[in-house]
């Protein structure tokens, strides 16, 4: 259940400045027939900044059996149209356990440890960068590069190597066109584009559940721009199929702060 609600916030998965516009959105997450949680995701971009938070809470029976929260943050600088991390944190707590993650960043912006916990248990574990190229640290990171593209030029295609300074990953965006969008659930309708996210982890360890799912099933997404401000947002989420059923995520609340 853990590695499903993770998935959700990876595919959901917002940016600071005395003049930057914020958005907050909040949505309703169904598996198969069950309302298996709510999320939050909140961006804050500028010219020159940007912070994105996530969080995801389950609900009704899916807490009854594993009650599981989690916070996402990440916050950078925009320097010559290059992202630079300089903060990351999530915290997750679970039936089982309590889980504390931090990445440590040099001044450009380079990871250079990370700090982890579980439970009592606390480790800082100096990290040595892999010998590829490296988009970014962090999904979030990889969200704001999306949402920038989509408000420049209207297209949701990327393409980025991620490293969170344990696993080294590759996210393939694919833009499918506009499309006319229309959820009775959703109170916007209308053009958006319909956009398709593929996961794709290296050496993948056997039993990793969250990366063999990401890697065999496309994340169908759709994004519109908000009309006064013009900044991007996720209208809905969905996987085809997953053991449990159809997965969506559906916006539930739109909140836009100038």
């Amino acid at each position: 259940m853990k590695k499903y609600i993770s998935l959700i916030l990876s595919a959901l998965c917002v940016c600071y400045n005395a003049n930057a516009t914020s958005i907050k959105q909040s949505f309703k997450v169904k598996i198969g027939l069950f309302d298996a949680a709510t999320a939050d995701i909140a961006y804050t971009l500028s010219n020159d900044s940007y912070r994105f938070f996530s969080s995801i809470k389950t609900s009704g029976l899916f807490n009854k059996l594993y009650s599981f929260n989690a916070n996402y943050t990440t916050k950078g600088m925009i320097e010559q149209e290059k992202l630079i991390t300089q903060y990351y944190h999530q915290t997750t707590k679970s039936s089982s356990h309590e889980r504390e993650k931090e990445l440590i960043f040099d001044q450009n912006g380079i990871l250079i440890k990370r700090i982890s916990s579980k439970d009592s248990n606390k480790r800082k574990v100096k990290v040595t960068l892999p010998k590829t190229t490296i988009d970014t640290f962090d999904i979030q990171s990889v969200l704001v590069m999306l949402i920038r593209e989509y408000q420049q030029n209207e297209s949701c295609e990327l393409h980025k190597t991620v490293f969170n300074g344990k696993k080294l990953y590759n996210i393939t965006i694919k833009d499918n066109g506009r499309t006319l969008f229309k959820d009775k659930r959703i109170p916007i309708s209308g053009e958006a584009h319909h956009c398709t996210a593929f996961i794709h982890q290296q050496n993948a360890e056997e039993g990793d559940l969250l990366w063999q799912v990401s890697s065999e099933k496309y994340i169908s997404f759709y994004l519109t721009k908000e009309k006064t401000t013009g900044l991007p947002y996720l209208l809905k989420m969905e996987i085809a199929s997953t053991p449990l059923g159809k997965l969506e995520a559906y916006m539930t609340d739109l909140q836009i702060k100038e």
